[in-house]
């Protein structure tokens, strides 16, 4: 069993020069080695950087504004071969016509923490012995091993994770044998081509062995490492004494960071790769998440076992398992306000573990400037930064080679910078954990505070303001549903469960309500399952909520961004899913559209006849003005909302949910894994996470504040007129009843 995870860091990490400056940090001799190393030593140590990004995160396109194209249809590529035909072209394979990249201001750029370490690690060094290899997320482009665009099969299911761990393996064999002949032991295309055979050939029975017994990972490996051995025998200058491995990863690639850590180990004799002596120095983890195959949202939503739907499939199911012995240090930050239920948390046996305030992409990174409104400020106002210089002094301490702030370019400074706004509001919000910043529950119970306080005045925040009308109809909407799980959860309250019979107790709740009460709170009010640990909990804290300081409050409003409102399971995501999406419905004819489609198609040909204008020198609305801007950075679109939700979602996530979101809303608590049981799962840690903040007595600004908003309600409630037999008596008993009890 891991250690509890350790509370949050009090201060913030800032001024960021001063926090990741020389003065601070241990003098890094790796980076020293690899800044003066010559160019013919005779013995070259090997230092191999790898860094496994996020699902749906991809640094080309979230920093530099890589955009791939839609692949053609049969009967476009029918027509081009004809086209070709006619004029005497080759009959290639036809291609799309390439895209022009986005220009991304470095305000505009949303590319995740791996993405910036990676841009931290020493480049052009790798005749000295060190490299590092960037692995895109899971869902993106990577067409070195056979996936061209962007797909849901990889952001749902985690598909193509497995290439991606193979690929690192390989390129920590590349990394040997360049250092000594100046190739490569493979190159990326032949890697990329060993990648995607290695899901097929491992674990079956090879034909025509002797032994009929399925081909293990060290048997696929051991040709590939007897080639790399043979080419080290036959150079031997310079010597390779060593080899060192340091891992990164986010979300998925948190997963396939750790998974690589265990079938890197599983090649090792002795502790050596190909005769080399090799260790994982440090493994650098943000919010580990399989979801790798079926999740755990579909145990928890249908009458399924827990213990095959956990989302541990293939690759991942070594990922709850203790790190291997040749990993030497890791760190992993966990994200302690996110709930979705299709994002449970792996926690990591042998790593120090530490909860960090935010969403999932809150600790890994990935959002941009400005999203939902939040982190106005540019990049240093992203609440990820924290997390991110955290980890980057860690894997300094550690002895990775990162590059000292102070010597990274300009740009790549930028990436690590935090706002002094964003450090106030962090040391504001790590004081309200009244030093209980190692408790789930004191960290939800200051957001149920503030979700409370929001309720009603969501759309009066400033940063609901400056969202897009996008993100406010998600907020809008999100808000509106937490709403409605609240009333479902005070009717199982106040109506449980008789156990009879025939109780007489039938659902209350229709389809209509779906689409105010998420289907996870509908389903068990009509249920009328009695309340969890977890809702009890969260409820008495909507019941009586405790005012928050202003500047946490200020602190979840301007930077905590709402993963379960942004987070669709219906609906286009990114600018490559729009793209298809409106070539699919021009395509169709008119009246084969549906009603959202329509909304598509119109402001696809309102944008289409704005640049026409422009082009023929036109004046141009305001609204035609907008579209084209829009249009320079992405795909026009309308904005989606949950009455769109039937015309959107498919069929196979109607056991989910009724809206574009997942069906669990606020009030759920995040599975932490690994679990044990078969049918009913709880977690191994649940006394670690049922575990309840010390309550503490109000200040008097909170008690002023509470009498405040308790006589702002008495004045919006109903009055009644009663008779009394004795008014004396009547009025001591009503101030008696109605004395407030407060929660902290």
């Amino acid at each position: 069993m891991p250690s509890s995870i350790e509370a949050t860091p009090d201060t913030a990490p800032y001024p960021t020069s001063e926090f990741l400056g020389a003065a601070n940090l241990p003098l890094n001799d790796l980076f020293n080695l690899c800044r003066n190393a010559t160019t013919e030593p005779c013995s070259i140590p090997v230092n191999v950087g790898l860094f496994f990004d996020g699902t749906n995160n991809h640094m080309e396109r979230d920093r530099n504004g890589k955009r791939v194209p839609v692949p053609l249809t049969k009967e476009e590529k029918r027509e081009a071969r004809r086209k070709a035909k006619i004029e005497g072209l080759p009959d290639d394979e036809p291609q799309p016509m390439p895209l022009p990249d986005v220009l991304l201001t470095p305000e505009r750029c949303s590319h995740s923490n791996v993405a910036r370490l990676y841009l931290a690690y020493p480049d052009n060094k790798q005749s000295s012995g060190y490299h590092r290899y960037y692995i895109q997320g899971v869902g993106t482009p990577f067409p070195k091993i056979g996936e061209p665009t962007e797909s849901q099969e990889g952001k749902a299911f985690a598909k193509g994770g497995l290439p991606r761990i193979v690929w690192g393996i390989f390129q920590a064999m590349n990394a040997i044998h360049y250092t000594v002949s100046r190739q490569v032991l493979y190159d990326d295309t032949f890697v990329g081509q060993l990648a995607q055979a290695y899901g097929r050939e491992v674990g079956r029975t090879e034909p025509g062995r002797e032994r009929q017994e399925p081909l293990t990972h060290e048997d696929w490996f051991a040709p590939h490492l007897g080639k790399l051995k043979a080419a080290l025998a036959a150079k031997p200058k310079p010597a390779i004494p060593s080899v060192t491995v340091s891992v990164f990863g986010f979300s998925r690639g948190g997963a396939e960071a750790v998974a690589f850590c265990h079938l890197f180990d599983r090649l090792l004799e002795g502790g050596k790769l190909a005769g080399i002596s090799a260790r994982i120095q440090f493994a650098g983890l943000f919010d580990v998440v399989a979801s790798v195959g079926g999740s755990a949202s579909v145990a928890r939503t249908m009458p399924l076992p827990g213990a095959l739907f956990d989302g541990h499939w293939s690759w991942a199911n070594d990922v709850d398992e203790p790190l291997p012995s040749c990993v030497e240090t890791a760190l992993h930050l966990i994200a302690a306000h996110e709930m979705r239920m299709n994002f449970p948390v792996t926690r990591i046996v042998g790593a120090r573990e530490v909860y960090v305030p935010g969403v999932h992409s809150d600790v890994g990174g990935g959002y941009g400037p400005g999203e939902q409104g939040r982190s106005r400020g540019g990049q240093s106002a992203l609440l990820s930064q924290i997390p991110l210089a955290f980890m980057y002094k860690e894997a300094q301490r550690a002895g990775v080679p990162l590059v000292p702030f102070s010597e990274l370019r300009e740009r790549e400074q930028m990436d690590f910078e935090i706002e002094a706004p964003l450090a106030q509001a962090w040391e504001a919000y790590t004081a309200a954990l009244d030093g209980q910043g190692n408790l789930l529950k004191k960290h939800m119970e200051l957001y149920y505070r503030w979700r409370a306080a929001r309720l009603l005045t969501l759309e009066s925040s400033t940063s609901f303001q400056a969202a897009s009308a996008q993100g406010q109809q998600d907020l809008r909407e999100a808000n509106a549903m937490l709403a409605g799980d609240l009333e479902a959860l005070r009717y199982r309250r106040s109506h449980p469960r008789r156990n009879t019979a025939d109780d007489g107790q039938h659902p209350v709740y229709g389809g209509s309500d779906s689409k105010r009460i998420n289907q996870w709170h509908l389903i068990r009010a009509n249920n009328h399952a009695s309340l969890d640990d977890w809702e009890r909990f969260a409820l008495a804290i909507f019941d009586n909520p405790a005012p928050l300081p202003s500047a946490v409050e200020a602190f979840f409003d301007d930077f905590v961004h709402d993963s379960f409102a942004g987070f669709y399971m219906a609906g286009e995501v990114t600018e490559y899913d729009k793209r298809a999406k409106v070539r699919e419905i021009m395509r169709k004819k008119p009246g084969d559209r549906n009603e959202f489609e329509n909304k598509v198609a119109e402001i696809t040909q309102r944008t289409g006849e704005a640049r026409r204008k422009k082009e023929a020198g036109e004046p141009l609305s305001p609204d035609e003005e907008r579209l084209l801007t829009a249009a320079d950075h992405g795909t026009p679109y309308p904005t989606m909302s949950d009455d769109d939700a039937a015309e959107m979602r498919n069929p196979a996530i109607l056991t989910q949910t009724a809206t574009r979101r997942e069906g669990g809303g606020y009030i759920i608590r995040r599975g932490y894994y690994p679990h044990e049981g078969f049918f009913l799962r709880r977690s191994k840690f649940e006394k670690d996470l049922e575990q309840v903040p010390l309550q503490r007595p109000l200040t008097p600004a909170q008690k002023k504040a509470a009498a405040a908003r308790a006589e702002a309600a008495d004045e919006k409630a109903c009055r009644e007129l009663v008779w009394s037999e004795n008014l004396h008596v009547d009025i001591a008993r009503t101030r008696t009843a109605n004395q407030p009890v407060a929660t902290v």
